[in-house]
């Protein structure tokens, strides 16, 4: 057996991170630098508030209760409690949150590569790398506290898991534990359970492959357990998660109806029990109930609203400015609007661009790469969030940020499959030459 030497195989474990290390490095360069030159004051009326101000509480011992009052079970505590943990031991300053949501970004830069590399090939996983590490969406948002950039570290971390992982309970209870701790951050990720079923069902006996399955639910639902248990006690009400997926469900089901998000009339509330968490219970199970009814009594306006839906879920990436650059009441925004106008253009341009890569990507890479694994899962996944944000709920530009990074490792399999067939085509071409020459 050939003895390797220490210095050949320091280099050789170098040579394998280099990459990794230069997009991690400027990953985290670009999300950092766009944190620290946004200067926002204070907050906007918006979720960004929200889970800030739980988060102060949790810090200071107060409980899971926002600036508008508690008992609640309105969002997922996920985000706010880890950002509560953030604030107990750096202080109250959303600069840490935001600086947080960059480094979570740029760890998933490096996940993204690293499932690329286990599913297609090195060169396919640098083009993703770098593609993710770049694209102005992803940045824009770690300067903004909502929960979508941890969530999209998570769903990039469970797909990773899954791509590695073998149809054993020993696999899907990690890959289980990650869903229950996604649902816990945004509830749609209940849905990633699908996943290892779209993964195995060609090579797995559907018996063993339910019993694995039923693994993976039962981690979730020992992880999210707790949240439930203590909803119930609170809330003295069954809520898995949170109650804000009945206002999410309405927004896409109600005469008023855009495809985008609406709001129940002013005074919807006012028929019901005026405390908490009675007045929340109450609304949100009246809001769920108008909804189904609405879906079944209007069916041509459902099919009507699907792709009013799909283009809201698919506006360009200068929307996200709408939360960057929002700042508190009575302050000055912190970017001027030509500035905004210019990032704006580039970020459109960006993601229209990643988008047109995904459609041809999914012409052009033929079954090679669709009936793979990650084709697989990748497929599911997009499968899922066009019913999500299509049809069930309503479409939103901020939805789709979790899909992104598969959106990107689609573009980066086209890249790289066009740029190998060109050199493929100018050998061919080259040797042709050669030939040509020798015989003349």
């Amino acid at each position: 057996m050939p003895v390797v030497s220490r210095g050949r195989l320091r280099l050789f474990v170098a040579w394998t991170w280099f990459p990794h290390a230069v997009v991690f490095t400027v990953a985290l360069a670009l999300r950092v630098s766009w944190v620290l030159a946004v200067d926002r004051n204070g907050f906007a009326f918006n979720d960004a508030l929200m889970y800030h101000s739980t988060a102060e509480n949790l810090s200071e011992g107060g409980g899971y209760v926002p600036f508008t009052g508690g008992p609640t079970a309105r969002w997922p505590p996920g985000f706010s409690t880890v950002l509560g943990g953030l604030y107990s031991v750096f202080g109250v300053h959303p600069l840490v949150g935001e600086l947080f949501n960059a480094v979570v970004g740029a760890v998933t830069v490096v996940l993204l590569m690293l499932i690329a590399e286990r599913t297609l090939d090195r060169g396919t996983a640098v083009v993703a790398g770098a593609m993710l590490a770049v694209l102005p969406g992803p940045i824009m948002w770690t300067d903004v506290l909502v929960a979508e950039t941890l969530y999209t570290a998570l769903f990039v971390t469970a797909v990773f898991v899954l791509v590695r992982a073998r149809p054993t309970w020993r696999w899907l209870l990690p890959f289980g534990a990650l869903v229950g701790v996604g649902a816990l951050v945004r509830g749609e990720a209940l849905t990633w359970l699908v996943l290892p079923v779209v993964l195995w069902w060609r090579t797995v006996l559907w018996r063993a492959h339910g019993r694995v399955v039923l693994v993976a639910v039962a981690a979730a639902a020992v992880v999210m357990l707790p949240w439930t248990l203590r909803n119930a006690v609170a809330m003295d009400a069954f809520v898995p998660v949170a109650t804000n997926a009945s206002q999410t469900l309405w927004s896409g089901h109600n005469e008023d109806a855009t495809g985008a998000q609406v709001y129940p009339p002013a005074d919807y509330d006012d028929g019901f029990d005026q405390t908490l968490p009675a007045l929340e219970l109450q609304t949100s199970k009246a809001l769920r109930n108008d909804a189904i009814e609405y879906m079944f009594t209007h069916p041509l306006r459902e099919f009507e609203l699907v792709p009013l839906k799909l283009v809201h879920l698919n506006r360009g990436d200068s929307y996200v400015l709408d939360w960057v650059n929002a700042p508190g009441t009575g302050e000055t925004p912190p970017i001027s609007a030509i500035q905004a106008e210019r990032i704006g253009v580039v970020a459109d341009f960006a993601y229209y661009g990643l988008l047109t890569l995904t459609v041809l990507g999914a012409i052009v890479l033929g079954r090679r790469f669709w009936g793979s694994s990650i084709g697989r899962v990748v497929a599911a996944s997009f499968a899922t969030a066009l019913l999500l944000y299509g049809f069930v709920y309503y479409g939103n530009y901020r939805y789709r940020l979790p899909y992104e990074p598969l959106m990107v490792l689609v573009a980066a399999a086209l890249v790289t499959q066009v740029f190998r067939a060109r050199e493929l085509l100018a050998g061919g071409l080259q040797n042709r030459g050669e030939a040509v020459d020798i015989d003349a």
